[in-house]
């Protein structure tokens, strides 16, 4: 699933040398399986299971540097120290990496407050910390709010700069970081998802088949934020129409329940699908929605969907969301079930060439390539300073 920093990072590629480090959980099983294939490429430390980083080149300026994390490193993750020390071990491993490439002056882009002041040991030019959550409300950390609060105020106090993608965001983090704190909200890759307004696209079998009218959503399905109360009732609601869904469930949140939702006749989980083909689902439906739940997750955020949306050109409904509050009057907005239900049922009524016109210019002014440049300038006139 693409997220923001895959966006900004396959962007900046176009203009520099992207070193992008890809954190990956090293299973035991499948490494007794492969070191027993003797896999020039994993070796065993006492104590440990271990693979070497590793460098894929993806685009020409763009390198992904898999740096494979230990599996016993996430028993017991939800203990702080656990976890501090494999953030510490994951900026030796690079740092490590980097220095015997010979690079000393790498901008480094953050996005995990995990980190803390630990990246200021990496030899460095620049440090940007992108904001695009509010962690303290992330589940994972329920029991740790104050340790990854503490830890954010520590890379908020390193960074050169911080970007943060909501106003709530960039009110808590400008008192982290005065002076060096910026708003550039979210953004969606209009050109991709513009591709549902191609006559010649074809929608997908699995979409194709069901009853119409659709109501779709594409993105994680995580119990903290998407509001599965409400999909309920408006499947229970409006039994003429189906509700379809398409992502992985329980990512962030394993403790997502599904299991009613799925029951329902006029529902359907679609489960993960490649980013390639998206634009098509959207062109299945007949009506995009996104319905978050209200919470202190989702008052920081940003929905990347939000515009991906637009840009397909399909009515959009979506929870009263405050970080996109300037955007309000080109949506149908829902503070409760009962306005949810009646903006749906609107959308798929009344939507006008005038409607879908401003939803288009909407996206078409807010992409990836615009919010890249602005981080750009940031950096850059940040390293002017210095």
């Amino acid at each position: 699933m693409w997220t923001n920093k895959h966006h900004i990072m396959s962007r900046v590629a176009k203009q520099h040398r992207v070193v992008f480090v890809n954190f990956r959980q090293q299973n035991p099983l499948n490494f007794v399986r492969t070191a027993r294939r003797n896999d020039p490429a994993t070796r065993v430390t006492l104590g440990n299971f271990w693979r070497e980083p590793a460098v894929r080149h993806e685009l020409p300026k763009l390198e992904v540097l898999d740096v494979w994390t230990p599996w016993l490193n996430f028993v017991g993750s939800g203990h702080r120290l656990r976890r501090k020390n494999e953030f510490e071990r994951r900026v030796r491993v690079v740092g490590n990496w980097l220095r015997e490439q010979g690079i000393t002056d790498a901008v480094l882009w953050v996005y995990h407050p995990g980190y803390g002041d630990s990246v200021k040991s990496i030899p460095h030019s620049l440090l940007l910390y992108d904001c695009v959550d509010e962690y303290t409300a992330f589940p994972e950390f329920k029991n740790n709010k104050t340790w990854i609060a503490e830890r954010e105020r520590q890379l908020c106090a390193a960074a050169d700069v911080v970007a943060c993608t909501a106003p709530s965001l960039f009110e808590s983090k400008q008192l982290l970081a005065p002076g060096r704190t910026h708003f550039v909200h979210n953004v969606g890759d209009a050109e991709h998802f513009g591709k549902a307004l191609d006559p010649a696209l074809q929608i997908p079998a699995d979409l194709e088949a069901l009853p119409r009218p659709t109501f779709g959503f594409i993105g994680a399905v995580s119990d903290y934020k998407l509001n599965i109360d409400w999909l309920m009732q408006l499947a229970r609601a409006r039994p003429q129409y189906t509700l379809v869904v398409v992502g992985p469930t329980g990512i962030a949140d394993p403790s997502t329940d599904v299991g009613q939702l799925r029951a329902l006749p006029n529902v359907q989980l679609l489960g993960h699908r490649e980013y390639a083909t998206l634009p098509g689902y959207l062109k299945g439906f007949d009506v995009a929605f996104i319905p978050y739940r209200i919470n202190d997750y989702t008052r920081a955020v940003f929905p990347i969907k939000f515009f991906e949306f637009l840009a397909s050109g399909r009515p959009l409904v979506i929870s009263a969301l405050p970080a996109v509050r300037d955007y309000w009057s080109a949506v149908r907005v829902a503070e409760t079930f009962d306005d949810f239900l009646r903006e749906c049922d609107a959308a798929l009524r009344d939507d006008t060439p005038e409607a879908r016109e401003r939803r288009l210019q909407l996206a078409g002014q807010n992409t990836w390539e615009s919010r890249t440049n602005k981080l750009l300038g940031l950096v850059e006139k940040a390293l002017a300073r210095a």
